[in-house]
């Protein structure tokens, strides 16, 4: 979330994009309390009985494809979702794509992915990348549609039809409610 920091300390984020923080973090920093008390009732059970239960099921569930994804996803945090943030429309899941690759990185800023083929559409996301210059950089994707990334790889916004100017529109909001926008820069020689 250092991110978000960044962002309002070079002026480009608002407070509301701070805001977001409680609501996207205290729903994960629940879940890692439980998920460690759960191991912890399991792999220190008080007495003998408990424990010849656990030491005879862990190794056969802990093989088990399944359950073993899922933990690693827990532990590691890779599953996490901000479904429910003020600053996401959709389920705000991580993005893991080729189209992260490359450009000058994130480096607190917003990916705006667009399909590639849709040359409509990506003039209207360069006109709307011009109105955040400073936080947002155009990539082009083989996936269609189109995509507003976080710069922590959450997806803050996803449209399968990046021909919908509804779609730009909403990742036009989107920017507006948490960002401060470029200011309009005049030329001094003119």
């Amino acid at each position: 979330m250092v991110w978000k920091l960044d962002l309002v300390l070079h002026s480009h984020g608002n407070e509301r994009l701070l805001d977001s923080y409680n609501a996207e973090r205290l729903p994960v920093i629940k879940g890692v309390i439980e998920t460690t008390d759960f191991l912890t009732k399991i792999m220190a059970p008080p007495n003998k009985f408990p424990q010849a239960l656990r030491d005879a099921v862990m190794p056969l569930i802990s093989r088990v494809a399944p359950f073993h994804n899922a933990l690693v996803q827990k532990l590691s945090e890779l599953g996490i979702a901000y479904k429910g943030s003020p600053i996401v429309e959709g389920p705000g899941e991580e993005y893991f794509d080729d189209s992260m690759r490359g450009g000058k990185g994130i480096r607190s800023r917003y990916l705006l992915l667009v399909d590639d083929k849709e040359v409509p559409a990506k003039e209207v996301a360069k006109h709307l990348r011009g109105s955040f210059s400073d936080v947002v950089e155009l990539r082009p994707s083989r996936n269609p549609g189109l995509r507003l990334v976080q710069p922590d790889g959450c997806v803050a916004y996803s449209a399968h039809n990046g021909k919908s100017t509804a779609a730009l529109g909403s990742v036009r909001s989107l920017l507006e409610r948490e960002t401060v926008e470029a200011p309009v820069r005049y030329d001094s020689a003119a």
